[in-house]
């Protein structure tokens, strides 16, 4: 039996079949095909419920099953808040944690291994952290201007997604850390604004009071968002 669910925007099919099995199970092949074995007579809806449950687990393994079969490479130099630096990588089999950081305007990975895989791992993760923080610094300076403020932040590695935001959170992408602070600034006073105004009008209004340059980052945001790589 074929179904499917969407999980934050993500379709994921799924494979159900009843055998005589304990419990249900969910598998990820090499393929990226998920199958799901359910006791016989155990109601599809239970079944819907466990799959759903694991959503983030199945999307997980299907990225990595997928980045597995791609080669991965490397770019040459990386982008923090618009600014470029030369990616040097240095093997040390000694060290246990692979460390990601900026030295002398350079971006620096200290690994064990010289897998590219992991890596870019290491560096979205960085991206990641770097974007939490920067998010929430920005979210600071201008809270005292808005009622409502976002609950939860989440930063993703979706090559398809760059920013969404609503009233129970936002979810960036770690490429948001590439652009320049007035651009993310843009971004962000842009979410809030639809947040906090009732109409198109005024939400308008209140981004030019905020921003009252916004327009030349919209533009920069416009020009480049479809080259943006990590």
């Amino acid at each position: 039996m074929k179904l499917s669910f969407d999980y934050k925007g993500i379709k994921v099919t799924y494979y159900l079949t009843y055998k005589k099995a304990k419990a249900i199970s969910i598998q990820v092949t090499e393929e990226g095909r998920v199958n799901v074995t359910a006791p016989r007579g155990t109601p599809v809806f239970a079944v819907m419920d466990k799959v759903k449950g694991n959503a983030p687990w199945i999307i997980s393994e299907l990225y990595g099953k997928a980045n597995a079969k791609k080669e991965v490479k490397l770019l040459e130099q990386y982008t923090y808040l618009g600014k470029n630096y030369k990616l040097e990588v240095v093997v040390n089999p000694e060290i246990e944690n692979t460390k990601v950081k900026m030295i002398r305007g350079k971006f620096v990975v200290e690994t064990a291994t010289e897998s590219a895989i992991h890596i870019r791992e290491a560096i979205i993760e960085w991206y990641k952290q770097k974007v939490t923080a920067k998010i929430k610094e920005r979210f600071k300076e201008y809270s005292p201007l808005f009622d409502k403020m976002p609950k939860n932040i989440e930063i993703v590695d979706e090559q398809n997604l760059l920013f969404h935001g609503n009233a129970e959170g936002i979810v960036a992408n770690a490429k948001l850390g590439m652009l320049p602070v007035e651009v993310i600034d843009y971004i962000l006073v842009s979410s809030l604004c639809r947040l906090n105004c009732e109409d198109d009008k005024s939400e308008n209004q209140k981004l030019e009071e905020v921003l009252p340059n916004y327009q030349k980052s919209a533009e920069w945001l416009e020009k480049n968002k479809n080259h943006l790589v990590l």
